[in-house]
């Protein structure tokens, strides 16, 4: 028998098979195949429903509503939370006031600044190259505010490898449909956090309003010297592009403020690393340029009480409330100077009395530098 008679043969008796099987037995299966297929097609729909369903309730991404299960919204990313947030309120919002800032930032409450109809566009880990970002973006959104709010963190000053970067499509941050809003694992991971309450900021949340709150127990600071790490050289470049934020919004009044940090944080990370001059002069400088000027970092009451603060670095709530009260002109005891009210001579000297008057309070004197003279290592 050759492969030929062989194969023929096999296709016959296939043939004789099939036809011998009763209609009934291919209904048969043919109801089964159906039925699975709309099982299948169901369970799928639910699951994907169910999903969905959750997601919209929590709104993670801030895409059409925010959290309205619980009421606390989490910033889980902020550069693309607060982009929907900005579109979707721009129109009805008409803002005319606009805050760019760090981490450091995102606690002052736009509700605060009761003048103006301000939104927080201050980001983590956010610096100049970002402010620059944003405002440009800004200003192709046809945003005129009256006012703006810098926050200006002594780091943007100080030696650091600063690569390029491309530049940002920050429109691209948008979230572009209700399916990714709301049908990804990602956003349900989001959601599932927000339930169960694991915030990535540790110290507060955003109410239904999208505005700051403090929880009710943040994590505790405990203020400490140690020892000073390797000193740093200055770098002033920056100075001349946070001035230059001024071309995007020509009418707008700029007012910049140093953000506060614990008073241990000026010793250790920056008077002990040799950049209090470096960063004073920088602010000064940026004072005489813009508005009006605040530096929120000088030893005070607020700053010296480890309880305003959960890390020593980022401030509580009701600090920044203080921080808005000030901004419009208010007083708060010591907390806070205003630059532009001094020359660079009287502000440094009431910066350094500050800081050993703290460093006397705390028997740490041993590391005070009598020395007067100003001392900036500049990078060459």
């Amino acid at each position: 028998m050759n492969l030929k008679s062989a194969t023929e043969g096999f296709l016959k008796l296939g043939k004789r098979t099939a036809s011998a099987m009763p209609d009934s037995q291919i209904d048969s299966k043919e109801k089964e195949s159906k039925f699975s297929f709309g099982l299948y097609g169901l369970v799928t729909s639910l699951l994907l429903g169910s999903v969905a369903g959750v997601n919209w309730l929590i709104d993670p991404l801030w895409y059409s509503h925010g959290n309205i299960l619980t009421g606390k919204n989490f910033a889980f990313n902020e550069r693309v939370t607060k982009t929907n947030l900005f579109f979707r309120t721009k129109d009805q919002e008409k803002y005319n006031c606009i805050i760019l800032g760090s981490s450091r930032v995102t606690t002052l409450r736009p509700s605060e600044l009761s003048n103006h109809d301000c939104f927080n566009y201050a980001l983590k880990g956010a610096e100049i190259p970002d402010f620059v970002s944003y405002a440009n973006f800004l200003q192709e959104q046809n945003i005129n505010p009256k006012i703006v709010y810098i926050g200006v963190d002594g780091l943007n000053f100080v030696e650091q490898e600063r690569k390029e970067q491309p530049p940002i499509s920050i429109d691209s941050l948008q979230t572009p449909s209700f399916l990714q809003a709301y049908l990804s694992s990602d956003v349900l991971l989001f959601s599932a956090m927000t339930i169960l309450g694991v915030s990535p900021d540790p110290a507060n949340y955003y109410d239904q309003n999208f505005e700051p709150v403090d929880f009710a127990n943040p994590p505790v600071y405990e203020g400490q010297f140690y020892k000073p790490a390797q000193e740093q050289k200055c770098d002033l470049a920056s100075i001349e592009t946070f001035i230059s934020l001024k071309k995007f919004f020509p009418h707008a009044k700029f007012v910049g403020y140093v953000p506060p940090r614990s008073a241990w944080s000026m010793i250790n990370e920056t008077y002990a690393r040799g950049l209090t001059d470096c960063e004073l002069l920088a602010f000064y400088k940026l004072s005489q340029n813009y508005d009006a000027m605040y530096d929120f970092s000088i030893p005070s009451e607020v700053t010296k009480n480890p309880r305003n603060t959960f890390d020593g670095s980022h401030y509580s709530v009701e600090t920044n409330n203080k921080i808005a009260k000030i901004l419009q002109g208010g007083a708060d005891g010591d907390f806070g100077i205003r630059i532009d009210k001094y020359t660079f001579e009287d502000y440094r000297a009431v910066y350094r009395q500050k800081l050993r008057g703290f460093l006397a309070e705390t028997g740490e004197l041993k590391r005070w530098n009598d020395n007067p003279k100003i001392s900036i290592d500049m990078v060459q």
